[in-house]
């Protein structure tokens, strides 16, 4: 009889825990989709400026430029005619075709920062502490006033502009590379900002600030 009574009591209570979460796992995903994604965030809270600058890379850097490169690069691999004979007539044929082969090929960042002044570079400039400030606000505040339910990348990734983070030797030891063309970012070291702050909504804001700084965003014929 007390076994009886002992599984009745244990199924019952069973039944009452598997409701019960199967009601928490309801809720859970209705409080999912309650927000659409690129809904306004109501309870969004700027991240404040000293918890900014303390990440890596703003909390190692003495100097901070944003720059921009590829002036001519189109970003996209055509075809390559083959150079013209090399015959004494036609030596100015061929310095023709190679400069005009220079304007195929992109300058990578890598090879940008190897040098102190790099040549490769049209424009840049240098950010004061203000500058910083608001640089800081748009890479780590945009992203956070939306509901973010993914994340996604257009597949061309032809960067046009950096921002660079110098040491107290005057070497870049980290950077971001934009692709305001194809809503693109990646960053030396990898991971130097969360996969949700780099959401769509980035972009616009981001590319405004280059633009208010001077700088050019995109492709020039």
């Amino acid at each position: 009889m007390i076994s009886r009574i002992f599984i009745i009591v244990f199924s019952l209570l069973f039944t009452f825990s598997f409701s019960q979460k199967k009601k928490k796992a309801k809720n859970l995903l209705a409080e999912i989709h309650r927000y659409q994604h690129g809904e306004i965030n109501t309870s969004y809270k700027p991240i404040p400026l000293q918890k900014r600058v303390s990440r890596f890379p703003f909390d190692k850097t003495t100097k901070v430029k944003i720059i921009f490169y590829n002036l001519n690069y189109k970003g996209a691999k055509g075809y390559t005619p083959p150079p013209p004979p090399v015959t004494k007539q036609d030596s100015i044929n061929l310095k023709t075709y190679y400069e005009n082969l220079k304007k195929y090929k992109s300058v990578e960042i890598k090879d940008l920062i190897k040098d102190i002044n790099p040549k490769g570079i049209q424009e840049s400039k240098t950010l004061n502490l203000t500058e910083i400030s608001e640089l800081s606000d748009v890479l780590y505040n945009t992203c956070h006033k939306y509901y973010v339910s993914y994340t996604s990348q257009s597949g061309c990734f032809f960067p046009r502009n950096a921002i660079l983070f110098y040491d107290e030797s005057d070497r870049v030891f980290a950077y971001f590379e934009i692709c305001f063309e194809c809503s693109g970012i990646e960053s030396f070291p990898k991971d130097m900002m969360d996969s949700f702050e780099a959401c769509e909504f980035l972009y616009p804001d981001l590319e405004k600030f280059f633009k208010n700084k001077g700088l050019t965003t995109e492709y020039v014929p």
